[in-house]
């Protein structure tokens, strides 16, 4: 993503900074540079593509180039940086100083990561400016029992995308609502066929999190103790209450989503991020609900065509419904320091330095979404960055993802449930109903209910 005011790509933006890191370890007296090439590394752990991968080394070779201390990216495609992140702690490996963390790990793997409320705390400015700027109901992820076990960098959440100019063409209202977004995608289809709705809805996590925030905006619930405090959380000591999946807000929102996959593009139930944006990017959709789409859709470099008439708000909200601050799903990633790290105050200096307004530049250039909601603000002016805006909303108001060891299994079960009704025509209430049985069975195995 390009740097405001700047015609650099990505890519020389990337080059130039790691050359201006390299000049500046060569300028420093040659007492620096002794204590340079001296320093540990700090082992930096993350997962390919320009969110994660390119805003850490353009962050990289900002710090080197400040403080020269080195910092060792090494990049592993998702399913393998998952891994090495759980042999790492299962052994009390020190290979690694930071992970980028995924939130849904922190419930089974707080008690081998470094704790940081004293470090936050030594540096009371900056940690002012962190906690007013990561709103606690995000960035509460990434703690447990109170305290925090990451810097939380990284933010994103599903929200509604369309084309502005065809929709002022057709007189179409903004999707504030999915039943406008169904009125919507209907007309579009008989304008072209297939363009008038798509999401995000491969099988697997990805349709379990849209499902989960359609519930969310029809007013729906998991289960009676799910709230945004409750962190996607539940356990023994934390019991989740009566199973609420078989209610009328579930069957509102389950309905609705067969209806909208009805009425849109069939690549919807294949469909990841990347072809969400290919479809808009070859003008084969007008309308979709996605996530940020990478930073690409509004980038003119990337997106020539539509960068500057593709446009993002909120995700809908459903039914009766009309609480803002209720609707949709988030996610993000924090830095999380291993506890057998042997520089736990140098990794965590990098991990601040990485969130800090300083920053902000080359992280965000290298096609960073902070989590930062006076940055996402702030950025949302600049043109390619419109978006920003959609995501700090969206970081409030979503619903949090599963948060307890069995998350995976749960998210099996709202799968192939949506799945009955998407693929099989089974109807939206005996779908849920079933939904509701199969989430008690997996609670009480668990021994949670």
């Amino acid at each position: 993503m390009d740097m405001p005011k700047s015609k650099l790509t990505r890519r020389q933006f990337l080059e130039r900074s790691a050359a201006a890191g390299a000049v500046s370890a060569i300028a420093m007296p040659a007492i620096a540079r002794r204590a340079y090439a001296d320093a540990k590394p700090i082992t930096v752990g993350t997962m390919p593509g320009p969110r994660w991968e390119g805003a850490l080394k353009a962050s990289a070779a900002a710090y080197e180039a400040k403080t020269g201390t080195h910092i060792n990216l090494v990049v592993n495609p998702f399913t393998e940086h998952y891994q090495r992140i759980a042999t790492t702690l299962a052994t009390d490996s020190s290979n690694f100083d930071v992970f980028v963390f995924d939130a849904a790990l922190i419930g089974q793997s707080y008690g081998k990561l470094a704790p940081l409320n004293e470090l936050m705390a030594a540096d009371a400015a900056w940690q002012k400016y962190y906690l007013d700027g990561v709103p606690e109901v995000y960035r509460g992820s990434w703690s447990w029992d109170g305290v925090p076990y990451s810097v939380v960098h990284d933010a994103n959440s599903m929200m509604a995308w369309w084309r502005t100019d065809i929709f002022a063409a057709n007189n179409l209202p903004v999707p504030a609502t999915f039943q406008v977004m169904l009125d919507n995608a209907k007309k579009l289809g008989a304008i072209k066929k297939d363009s008038g709705f798509m999401t995000t809805a491969s099988r697997g996590a990805y349709l379990a999190v849209l499902y989960t925030g359609m519930m969310w905006a029809f007013g729906g619930k998991w289960w009676e103790n799910d709230s945004p405090k409750a962190f996607g959380r539940v356990s023994k000591d934390s019991p989740p209450g009566a199973v609420l999946l078989d209610s009328p807000e579930n069957v509102a929102a389950m309905t609705m989503l067969r209806d909208l996959v009805a009425a849109g593009n069939p690549g919807s139930l294949n469909a990841q991020e990347f072809e969400n944006n290919a479809a808009f990017l070859n003008d084969t959709l007008y309308q979709q609900l996605t996530w940020s789409g990478l930073m690409e859709l509004q980038n003119p470099k990337i997106d020539p065509n539509f960068h500057d008439k593709l446009t993002s708000r909120d995700f809908p909200l459903g039914g009766s419904n009309t609480d803002a601050s209720k609707t949709g799903i988030k996610g993000g990633f924090g830095l999380a320091i291993p506890k057998a790290s042997g520089q736990v105050k140098a990794a965590f200096d990098f991990c601040k330095f990485t969130v800090s307004a300083e920053n902000a530049s080359a992280f965000i250039g290298g096609g960073g979404q902070p989590a930062n909601a006076m940055l996402l603000n702030e950025w949302s002016s600049k043109p390619g960055f419109q978006a920003f805006a959609t995501i700090a909303k969206g970081i409030v108001s979503g619903h949090h993802q599963a948060q307890f060891p069995e998350g995976g299994q749960f998210y099996d079960v709202i799968s192939n449930n949506v799945a009955t009704v998407l693929t099989e025509g089974k109807n939206p209430a005996a779908a849920c109903a079933q939904m509701k049985t199969d989430t008690e069975a997996l609670l009480k195995r668990a021994g949670y209910i």
